[in-house]
C-alpha cells in the first residue's frame, strides 16, 4: 500500500471520528517543532521536562505563552516517561534501558543512578514521600526508593496487560494505565500494592496524570484525552475530547496547566477551569515524527540543502565548527532528497509534491520550475550533462531536461519489483536505481529519450541508497539485514564482490575521492571502510546517538552525516578514526550532500531544505580535539554478540576511567580499562570467547563522578 493511500485512509478515519464525537474540551495549544514528544512532567519551579523518545530528555522554561529549550541529554534507549520529585530530581523511564535519575542545574543534566529490572520501562511517577513508581510494560508496576546514588525495588505487582503509564495523587493513590487494559488504582503500604478500582473505556491508554484536586487525566493514543474522578472504589468519566493525532503523555503543573504530548505533533498546553480548556502555546524539538529531514545534498560550492518532509527547503553554510541557516523555503510536499548540478541548481525530490528546481544566491532560494508526475518523488541525481534522474516510487524511474524555467520529461521506465527509492549516475552516464521494497539494484542506459534496463540483481532486504566510485564500483546500502555490498558492473550484469554487515541499519552510503566508503548505519552511527576489490575493512566507527540516515563527503574529505533527530554533524577522518568537528540540530536530518564550492545541503525531514557554509578550520591547530557534550556510554555493538563486541564511550573531561564487565550476580568478570584518559571518544573491543552464554553488564566510571551500566547478551 503506498503512502498516499495510507494517508487518505488515516485522514478519512480521523474525519469520521472528529465529526461524530461530542466535545467538552477546547484545544489551547499545539506543538509544531516536529519531535516525538512522548511524555512530559513539570517541576515545582515550572520547568517542563519532556521524554523525547530516541531524542532523550529535554528541559524547557515556559512563560505562559512560549517554551525555551534549556537542556538536553540522551543516554540511549527510548525515553518514554518522565517525573520530577519535590527536591528536583528527574526520573526517566527508558524503554529497553530501565530507570534513570538525573539532577538538573538549569542548563544541563547529570545522570546519578540507573537500574533495569527487565520488562520495558515506559512510565514513571514520584509520590510526595519520594517513592518512585515505574510502569514496566509486560512486567507490571514496581516501587523504588532512591537515596541519591542508587535505587532499591520495594514492591511489584502484575495484573496483566501492558503497563505504560503511572501517576500518584496527593493522598498516595497510584494510578496505572495499561495500553490494552485501561486504568487501575492501587494503594501502596511501603512493601506491597492493592488494586482498588479498574475502568476501561477502550482505545489505548498511553499517559496519565493527576491534578491537585484529584482529577485523573488520561492520554489515549487512539481516542484523545479523558478526565476521571475517583472516590476510592470506582472511576467516573467526566470529560473526553479527541482532536486527532496520537495522545501519548499528559502532566499537570501546580497552577493547573495541562501539558499533553502527541506522538505526531509534539507538545500541547491547556488551561482547564473545570468546564473547558484554553490553548496557550506549543513547541516541538524532537525526532521528526510529524515530518522530518528526509534528504540532503551538498552543491559544488559547499552549500548544504535540506529536504524537510513537512516544512520545505533549507540552505546552510558551514565554517568548519558551526552551521548557519542561510535560507529556507517550503513549497509543501515531502522533501525527501536533494541533488545539485554543476552550475549550482538545486533539485528537490519533493515526495508527493513532485520535482522542484531552485536557484540559491547564498541567502535565499527561488523556485524556478516544478513538475509532478504522480506517486512519490523519493530520490534524485544529476548527470554530468545536466540530465535529472528521479526515483519516482511505484512509478519507477524518470529522466528530465531542465532549461532554467521548466522541466521536460524525456524518459520513463517502470520495471516493478518495489518502489524506486535511490538513484546515482556514474561518470559514463549509467544510471543505478535502488528499489526499496525487495526490488534490489538495477542498471540503465539512457539515450536521451528512453531507458534500457541492462542489469538487475536482488540480494534481499530493502535497498535505500546507492553510490558509485570513480572506478565504477557500485556500493549499496542494503537496509536492516543486508549491510553494505560492493558490485562490479560490466554493462550487462552485476557481480557482488563483497558483503559486510556490522549490525545497525545500512541507510546511506557515500564514496570519497580516495575510495573510502562511508556508511550511515542507522542506530549504529557512522562507519568508514576501505575496499580492495575483494573485501571491506572497517577502519573507523563513531556513534553520537540517534539514527544515521544520510552521508556525503566534500572535496576536502570532510564527512557530513544526517543523523536523524540529532541533526547534522561534520567529521574529519584520518584513516583510522573520526573526529566530530561541528554539530547543529534544526530538526530531523535525513539526507546530505556538498556542492563543489563547499555549501552543505541538508534534507531536514519535516523541516524542509537547509543550506550551510563550511570554510574549513581556522587557527594553528588544523585538527582540534572533539570535546563531547557529556560523559556518555553507548550500547555495545553488535548485541547480542558472539564472541566479540565493541563498547564506545566519551569523556567530557579528562580523568581516571574504569570499564568493567559483570555477570548477572554482580560479580566482576573482567577489567577492560583502568587508567587515566584524556577528553575524547573511545572504543574498546571485548572478547567473550571464554565465557558462557547469558546476560552480562558493563559499567563505566569516570572520576568517581559518573557511573553508567548497560546490559549485553552473549549468544553463542
Amino acid at each position: 500500500m503506498n503512502k498516499l493511500l495510507i494517508y487518505l485512509i488515516v485522514l478519512f478515519t480521523f474525519s469520521l471520528t472528529y465529526a461524530q464525537l461530542p466535545h467538552t474540551f477546547t484545544q489551547t495549544a499545539h506543538n509544531t517543532h516536529y519531535g516525538r514528544a512522548y511524555n512530559v512532567a513539570v517541576s515545582s519551579d515550572g520547568t517542563v521536562f519532556i521524554a523525547n523518545m530516541s531524542g532523550g530528555l529535554r528541559a524547557y522554561t515556559y512563560d505562559g505563552s512560549s517554551f525555551t529549550n534549556t537542556a538536553h541529554i540522551n543516554d540511549g534507549g527510548y525515553a518514554r516517561g518522565v517525573a520530577v520529585s519535590s527536591d528536583g530530581t528527574i526520573f526517566l523511564a527508558s524503554y529497553e534501558n530501565g530507570l534513570r535519575a538525573y539532577t538538573y542545574d538549569g542548563s544541563s543534566f547529570t545522570n546519578t543512578a540507573y537500574i533495569d529490572d527487565g520488562g520495558y520501562a515506559i512510565g514513571v511517577a514520584v509520590s510526595s514521600d519520594g517513592t518512585i513508581f515505574l510502569a514496566n510494560s509486560y512486567d507490571g508496576l514496581r516501587a523504588y526508593t532512591y537515596d541519591g546514588v542508587s535505587f532499591t525495588n520495594t514492591a511489584h505487582v502484575d495484573d496483566g496487560g501492558s503497563s505504560i503509564g503511572v501517576a500518584v495523587s496527593s493522598d498516595g493513590t497510584v494510578f496505572l494505565i495499561h495500553y490494552d487494559d485501561g486504568l487501575r488504582a492501587y494503594t501502596y503500604d511501603g512493601s506491597s500494592f492493592t488494586n482498588t478500582a479498574h475502568i476501561n473505556d477502550g482505545g489505548y491508554a498511553y499517559g496519565v496524570a493527576v491534578s491537585s484536586d484529584g482529577t485523573v487525566f488520561i492520554a489515549n493514543d487512539s481516542d484523545g484525552l479523558y478526565a476521571y474522578t475517583y472516590d476510592g472504589v470506582s472511576f467516573t468519566n467526566t470529560a473526553h475530547i479527541d482532536d486527532g493525532g496520537y495522545a501519548r503523555g499528559v502532566a499537570v503543573s501546580s497552577d493547573g496547566t495541562i501539558f499533553l504530548t502527541k506522538g505526531n505533533s509534539g507538545l500541547w498546553a491547556y488551561t482547564y477551569d473545570g468546564v473547558s480548556f484554553t490553548n496557550t502555546t506549543h513547541i516541538a524539538d524532537g525526532d521528526g515524527v510529524s515530518g522530518g529531514a528526509h534528504g540532503v545534498t551538498v552543491s559544488s560550492d559547499g552549500t548544504v540543502f535540506l529536504a524537510n518532509s513537512s516544512n520545505g527547503l533549507y540552505a546552510y553554510t558551514y565554517d568548519g565548527v558551526s552551521f548557519t541557516n542561510t535560507a529556507h523555503i517550503d513549497d509543501g510536499g515531502s522533501a525527501d532528497e536533494v541533488a545539485v548540478s554543476s552550475d549550482g541548481t538545486v533539485f528537490l525530490a519533493n515526495g508527493y509534491g513532485g520535482l522542484r528546481a531552485y536557484t540559491y544566491d547564498g541567502s535565499s532560494f527561488t523556485n524556478t520550475a516544478h513538475i509532478d508526475a504522480g506517486d512519490c518523488a523519493l530520490g534524485v541525481a544529476v548527470s554530468s550533462d545536466g540530465t535529472i534522474f528521479l526515483a519516482n516510487g511505484w512509478k519507477g524511474l524518470r529522466a528530465y531536461s531542465y532549461d532554467s524555467s521548466s522541466f521536460t520529461n524525456t524518459g520513463h521506465i517502470a520495471d516493478g519489483g518495489g518502489a524506486a527509492y535511490g538513484v546515482a549516475v556514474s561518470s559514463d552516464g549509467t544510471v543505478f536505481l535502488t528499489n526499496y521494497f525487495y526490488g534490489g539494484l538495477r542498471a540503465y542506459t539512457y539515450d536521451g529519450s528512453s531507458f534500457t534496463n541492462t542489469a538487475h540483481i536482488d540480494d534481499g532486504d530493502n535497498a535505500p541508497s546507492v553510490a558509485v566510485s570513480s572506478d565504477g564500483t557500485i556500493f549499496l546500502a542494503n537496509g536492516y539485514g543486508g549491510g553494505l555490498r560492493a558490485y562490479t558492473y560490466d554493462g550487462v550484469s552485476f557481480t557482488n564482490t563483497v558483503y559486510i554487515n556490522d549490525g545497525g541499519w545500512a541507510r546511506g552510503v557515500a564514496v570519497s575521492s580516495d575510495g573510502t566508503v562511508f556508511l550511515a548505519n542507522g542506530e549504529d552511527g557512522l562507519r568508514a571502510y576501505t575496499y580492495d576489490g575483494t573485501s571491506f575493512t572497517n577502519t573507523a566507527h563513531i556513534d553520537n546517538g540517534n539514527d544515521a540516515l544520510g552521508v556525503t563527503v566534500s572535496s576536502d574529505g570532510t564527512v557530513f552525516l544526517a543523523n536523524g533527530e540529532d541533526g547534522l554533524r561534520a567529521y574529519s577522518y584520518d584513516g583510522t578514526s573520526f573526529t566530530n568537528t561541528a554539530h547543529i540540530d534544526d530538526g530531523g536530518a535525513h539526507g546530505v550532500t556538498v556542492s563543489s564550492d563547499g555549501t552543505v545541503f541538508l534534507a531536514n525531514g519535516s523541516d524542509g531544505l537547509r543550506a550551510y557554509t563550511y570554510s574549513g578550520f581556522t587557527g594553528i591547530d588544523d585538527d582540534p580535539p572533539f570535546i563531547p557534550d557529556n560523559h556518555s556510554l553507548s550500547q555495545n555493538y553488535p548485541n547480542p554478540f558472539n564472541p566479540s563486541t565493541t563498547i564506545c564511550y566519551s569523556l567530557k573531561k579528562s580523568g581516571w576511567v574504569t570499564l568493567k564487565i559483570y555477570d548477572v550476580l554482580g560479580r566482576e568478570i573482567k577489567v577492560l580499562v583502568n587508567e587515566y584518559q584524556n577528553t575524547d571518544s573511545y572504543s574498546i573491543s571485548f572478547n567473550a570467547s571464554d565465557l558462557s552464554n547469558g546476560v552480562y553488564y558493563y559499567r563505566l566510571q569516570i572520576n568517581n563522578e559518573f557511573t553508567e551500566t548497560k546490559k549485553m547478551v552473549l549468544l553463542k
